[in-house]
C-alpha cells in the first residue's frame, strides 16, 4: 500500500502565495513496481468562485479536480518517493479538500481521518469517510518576503580583522596588522575598526556585494565581542557612534545594507547588570536577570548558568520581563538608527515562549524590510513559518553538503547531494527558502579554501583547491537563497581551527589577493544580481549521474515558466579525473552559453555533450542563433 505525506499545518505543504492563490504540496511513497502514477486535489467549494481551470467531476455539491504535477522522484531501497505540487486559485474561506492518488488500477482517497481504497477506477472521486481538510482551518496570512534579499549577496566581516583606518582607537598591546595570531585567545586585537570598513567600501562595491553582515560591534571585553558589556554603546576599539553613522550612511549611498549581530542569549561578565550582582549579591535589583546558583557570585568559578559552561559568558534570564524589555529596547534603538537586519546568535537557546515573535514585531514595526536571520545549524522548518525569522544560516546546504561533495568525501555522490538539496527544498516554505543565508564557512568554521585542501594560514593556496572553490561557489550562487561570502574568501584566504582557534579570523592582507578568485566571485555576483531565474526558489533537477559524477539542475525564469529552456542550467562535477557527460537539456537553435567561461555548447536533439577536466561548474543559458 502506498504511503502518503501531507501536513496541512505546515507552510511547506499549504502555502498562501497571494489572496486566493495557494501552493499545495504532497508526497507519496510506494514500492517501485506499484508506484503512484498520479495525484489530484479534489475540492468541495463552499460558495461560487472564479476558477477558470477547474474540471467538474461529479457529486453533490460540485467537486473540482486539480491534477498535481510530478516535480521530482527519489528511488532507492525498493521504494519511490514522489514529490507533487499544484498552484490553485481558491477563495480561502470557501473550500474544503482531500486528495486522490492513482496506483495502477487502484484509487486512494486521502483526508485528515486517514486513507481509503476506492473499489474501482470508476468509483466517486472522493470518500467522505476520510474527512475533508479545510482551508478555513489552515488560512494563513501571506508569507512576508523581504524583496531586496531576492538578488542580495552578503559579505560577512569580522570587524577586528578586516581593516584598520584609525590607530587612535587601537587597544593597548594591539598586534601589528601582519603579526602572528596567538592561539586560543580572545584578548588579541589587531585594530580593525568601523573606519576601516568604511574606507574599504569602494572595494566591496567593486566586488558587487549588496549587504554587510558585521560580527558584534557593541561594547565588549574581547576581540570577538560575543561577551557584550553594553548593547547601547559601540565598542570603543571599533570607533564611535558617529563612526557607525558615517559607515551606515556611506554604505546606503552605495546601495549596500548593514546587518548587525544580535547576541541576546548571554553577555560578558563585564555587563553592567552582572557587575551589579557581583557587587551587591542577592540585594541587587538585577539578580533575576541571570541564573545564579549561589552567593557570592564568583566569575572565576562560574557559579551561575553560562553559555556552554564558559564562565565569561553568563546566560541572560530572558523569561524575566525586565530583561526582555531591555533587549527589545536595544533592538528598537538600533533598528530605528537605520540598520537593515539582524543575524541572531544561538536563538534556539532562548527557549522563552513568544520572545522571538515579539522581537519580530518590534523590528518589522520600525522597518518592514529588515532581514532577520537565525543561527540554526540543523534543518528546522519551525523557525520559518512567517512569525519569527526570515531565514536561517544554511549550514546544511553549504558546510554540510557542498563542502564534502567538492572534497570528494566517500559516499558524497551527485545523487546524495541532490537528496540533501531536495530535502530542504521541500522542508521549508518556498518564500523562506529564497531568503536562506547560504554560508559555506564563517568565523565559527575552518575557511572553505582550507577545507577544500588549499592549505593553512600563511601558505599559498593550492591551485587544485582554488578550482574546487570556484566550482563550489558557482553552485552556491545558483541555489535558492542568499549567498554569503566570508571576508577574504574572494582573496584566497586560508585558515584551519585545528592548529589555531583564530586562524580563520586572520587580518586581511590588503597587499595580496588571488586575482583568479576575486574575478570569479565578481562574475558570480553579477550573474546573481542580473538574472531573474535566480530569484525565488523554483528549482528542478536535470541530472544526478553517479557514474560520471555530474549533477545538474535548472532555475527556471519566473517570467517564462512554460518554456522548458528558459532560465539557467547549472551543471557541476567534483571529479579530479577527466570525464564526459550528456546533459539532457531541451534542444534550442542557438545552443547554450556558459555565463562563466563564455564558451558556447551546441544543442543536440537529446541535449548537450560536456567534457570535464577536473572539478568545475558551468552556468548555461539558452541563446538565439
Amino acid at each position: 500500500m502506498p504511503g502518503f505525506v501531507f501536513e496541512p499545518s505546515e507552510r511547506s505543504f499549504v502555502n498562501r502565495l497571494a489572496p486566493g492563490r495557494w501552493l499545495i504540496r504532497f508526497r507519496t511513497v510506494s514500492e517501485t513496481e506499484a508506484a503512484v502514477t498520479g495525484v489530484s486535489l479534489v475540492v468541495r467549494p463552499g460558495e461560487p468562485a472564479e476558477q477558470p481551470e477547474q474540471v467538474e467531476v461529479g457529486g453533490p455539491p460540485p467537486l473540482l479536480r486539480y491534477p498535481l504535477v510530478l516535480i521530482d522522484t527519489d528511488a532507492g531501497n525498493g521504494s519511490v518517493t514522489a514529490f507533487w505540487e499544484a498552484i490553485v486559485e481558491l477563495k480561502e474561506w470557501a473550500a474544503s479538500y482531500q486528495f486522490v492518488a492513482e496506483a495502477g488500477t487502484r484509487l486512494w482517497a486521502i483526508g485528515p481521518e486517514g486513507q481509503a481504497l476506492l473499489a474501482t477506477a470508476t468509483s466517486p472521486p472522493c470518500l467522505p469517510e476520510v474527512g475533508w481538510y479545510s482551508l478555513r482551518e489552515t488560512c494563513q496570512p501571506l508569507y512576508p518576503v523581504v524583496p531586496w534579499t531576492q538578488e542580495a549577496v552578503v559579505y560577512q566581516i569580522f570587524p577586528d580583522r578586516f581593516a584598520n583606518a584609525d590607530t587612535k582607537n587601537d587597544p593597548p598591546g594591539t598586534t601589528p596588522w601582519n603579526g602572528p595570531i596567538r592561539p586560543d585567545t580572545s584578548r588579541q586585537y589587531f585594530g580593525g575598526d568601523l573606519a576601516g570598513i568604511r574606507q574599504r567600501l569602494p572595494y566591496l562595491n567593486e566586488l558587487g556585494v549588496t549587504a554587510l553582515y558585521l560580527n558584534p560591534i557593541f561594547a565588549a571585553s574581547s576581540s570577538h565581542r560575543y561577551d557584550t558589556v553594553d548593547y547601547r554603546r559601540i565598542d570603543p576599539s571599533l570607533g564611535t557612534l558617529d563612526d557607525f553613522r558615517a559607515l551606515l550612511d556611506d554604505a546606503h549611498r552605495m546601495g549596500i545594507r548593514i546587518i548587525l549581530d544580535g547576541v541576546f542569549n548571554h553577555v560578558g561578565t563585564g555587563f553592567w547588570a552582572f557587575q551589579d550582582v557581583c557587587r551587591r549579591g542577592a540585594a541587587s535589583p538585577y539578580v533575576d536577570w541571570f541564573y545564579i546558583h549561589s552567593f557570592p557570585v564568583r566569575p572565576d568559578l562560574g557559579n551561575y548558568e553560562c553559555w556552554w559552561g564558559i564562565p565569561s559568558l553568563p546566560k541572560l534570564n530572558v523569561s524575566h520581563r525586565p530583561v526582555r524589555e531591555h533587549l527589545l529596547e536595544v533592538v528598537r534603538y538600533w533598528t530605528a538608527f537605520g540598520i537593515d537586519g539582524w543575524r541572531l546568535d544561538v536563538p534556539n537557546e532562548i527557549q522563552v515562549l513568544g520572545f522571538w515573535e515579539e522581537f519580530r514585531q518590534v523590528v518589522k514595526s520600525i522597518n518592514p524590510q529588515a532581514y532577520i536571520v537565525g543561527e540554526i545549524w540543523r534543518p528546522d522548518p519551525s523557525w520559518l513559518q512567517g512569525d519569527r525569522f526570515d531565514g536561517l544560516m544554511n549550514y546544511p546546504w553549504g558546510l554540510d553538503a557542498l563542502v564534502p561533495f567538492f572534497r570528494n568525501e566517500r559516499g558524497w555522490t551527485p545523487s546524495r547531494l541532490r537528496s540533501v538539496i531536495r530535502h530542504l527544498l521541500w522542508a521549508y516554505p518556498p518564500q523562506a527558502l529564497a531568503m536562506m543565508f547560504n554560508v559555506v564557512d564563517s568565523h565559527d568554521t575552518d575557511r572553505v579554501l582550507s577545507l577544500l585542501g588549499g592549505g593553512n594560514l600563511g601558505e599559498k593556496p593550492r591551485p587544485e583547491a582554488v578550482a574546487r572553490l570556484k566550482a563550489l561557489a558557482a553552485v552556491q550562487f545558483t541555489l535558492p537563497g542568499v549567498p554569503v561570502i566570508y571576508y577574504g574568501d574572494e582573496r584566497g584566504m586560508l585558515g584551519e581551527k585545528r592548529d589555531n582557534w583564530d586562524a580563520q579570523r586572520a587580518p586581511v592582507n590588503w597587499q595580496e589577493r588571488n586575482e583568479e578568485l576575486f574575478q570569479w566571485y565578481k562574475r558570480l555576483i553579477q550573474i546573481r544580481r542580473t538574472h531573474p531565474a535566480l530569484r525565488g526558489s523554483r528549482l528542478t533537477f536535470v541530472l544526478a549521474d553517479d557514474h560520471t559524477g555530474v549533477l545538474a539542475f535548472r532555475r527556471p525564469d519566473p517570467r517564462d515558466l512554460e518554456n522548458p529552456a528558459s532560465g539557467l542550467f547549472t551543471a557541476t562535477t567534483a571529479r579530479d579525473e577527466p570525464t564526459r557527460s550528456f546533459l539532457p537539456l531541451p534542444e534550442v537553435p542557438g545552443g547554450y552559453l556558459d555565463l562563466l567561461s563564455g564558451k558556447r555548447f551546441y544543442s543536440e536533439p537529446r541535449g548537450v555533450q560536456m567534457t570535464w577536466n577536473g572539478p568545475a561548474t558551468v552556468i548555461l543559458q539558452a541563446t538565439q542563433p
